[in-house]
């Protein structure tokens, strides 16, 4: 245990277990400014376990984001967020002074941003901080569904990137695997070996589960799962409870919600004749064996209340699950004509509140991504390939000439 000082220089010791206890009966905005006080205490603060631990004691859910990516159109993205009853805010995004990068994964407070710009450059960028690191680019120049896992050791910040690029010889189907850590700054390439049939991956993020990334594939009925700091060649698939496939998935949703795993899934993507199509919500309970439970369901409803969101649901457009509450299972989140609806799994029906979603083109072209809000930011390391590449987004000039030089 690290001895502190008191105001007249003299040593003592605090038991950690006391200043936990002390630490999560606070206000959130008072945490930040404690991280100064020692390293001790910075690395404490820091942890993962203690931000889970200070979220279980308090009364209120921590504030969080979705990301909205257009499909349609490069560079657009929306925010959306719970600090004020999910309305849009605004936060400073590397993307606004780079037009073309696309958002490809985020994990806890970290985006991952891939350039569009001649060849594939990633940037690793903390909104919150308005801090971001240009990562080396892989020799092989390749394009394929990409991952972020973040993780915080004492006090310490490091992360990998991964990305899946199909192959094929004249014999079999291969799945290769490019991996990037921050610790040693360099790509590796590895081929899995347990992956020797057609793969289709979806086109929808990763998730990220037990400090593992998970990837949709195959028409929404099996899970890709990796682990790039366990077996680098070796992935596992966990198959998906799936009734219902419509629209190429988009009436179901996967996600995290405190500590486990969820699949929702609607039995339709329409109102249809002021009916709410049924719906299932299962949870993943033995991760090792990937056998699931179905955790609630409902039948198919009938609107018959009258209020704001069923004045709203009176048409044939498309509703659909667009995200859960990380923090609270019983909240799932619905995208109708412009709107986010808040949906009770609890009460089988929407929150009496509507949220305007402003956008240039249709939600179900958009990739949604979550993104955490925490008690103390990510801090991104010093990047030990280059200590060029740590820049603060005012470094970075919205000019062709200053995104050319990054790409």
């Amino acid at each position: 245990m690290e001895k502190e000082e008191d105001v007249s220089g003299q040593s003592f010791h605090f038991p950690e277990e006391i200043l936990l206890e002390i630490l999560v009966r606070l206000p959130a905005e008072s945490i930040f400014r404690f991280r100064c006080v020692s390293k001790n205490w910075r690395c404490l603060i820091s942890d993962p376990l203690f931000f889970s631990c200070y979220v279980a004691r308090s009364q209120e859910s921590p504030p969080f984001a979705f990301i909205f990516q257009s499909g349609n159109y490069k560079g657009m993205h929306w925010f959306v967020s719970t600090l004020n009853t999910l309305q849009n805010f605004s936060s400073p995004l590397f993307s606004d002074h780079f037009p073309g990068l696309k958002v490809e994964a985020t994990s806890n407070d970290l985006i991952l941003y891939r350039s569009n710009f001649q060849e594939p450059v990633y940037f690793v960028a903390n909104s919150f901080t308005g801090r971001c690191v240009k990562i080396p680019m892989h020799c092989s120049r390749s394009y394929g569904p990409t991952g972020l896992i973040s993780r915080v050791r004492n006090g310490i910040t490091t992360y990998n990137v991964v990305r899946l690029v199909k192959s094929c010889d004249s014999s079999r189907f291969c799945l290769d695997l490019e991996t990037f850590s921050s610790e040693n700054g360099v790509w590796g390439s590895f081929k899995a070996r347990n992956c020797t049939f057609n793969v289709e991956l979806d086109a929808r993020p990763c998730v990220v589960y037990k400090g593992v990334l998970h990837w949709i594939c195959n028409r929404m009925t099996a899970l890709l799962a990796y682990d790039p700091c366990r077996s680098p060649d070796e992935c596992r698939f966990i198959s998906i409870p799936n009734d219902a496939y419509n629209m190429n998935g988009m009436n179901a949703i996967l996600g995290v919600s405190g500590e486990n795993l969820y699949y929702f899934e609607m039995f339709g993507i329409s109102i249809q004749e002021h009916k709410l199509p049924g719906w299932k919500l299962w949870v993943l309970k033995d991760y090792k064996r990937g056998k699931w439970s179905l955790d609630q369901e409902g039948k198919e409803r009938k609107i018959e209340s009258i209020c704001a969101v069923s004045n709203v649901l009176s048409t044939h457009s498309l509703l659909f699950p667009v995200a859960f509450n990380p923090w609270n299972k019983d909240t799932v989140y619905f995208w109708y004509e412009g709107y986010v609806l808040t949906f009770s799994v609890k009460k089988g029906w929407f929150e009496d509140k509507l949220s305007l979603f402003r956008s240039e083109s249709m939600v179900a072209t958009w990739e949604i991504f979550p993104l955490s809000m925490p008690l103390c930011p990510t801090q991104l390391p010093q990047p030990q390939w280059d200590s060029s590449k740590l820049a603060t987004f005012a470094d970075v000039k919205p000019d062709t000439e200053q995104r050319n030089s990054w790409a």
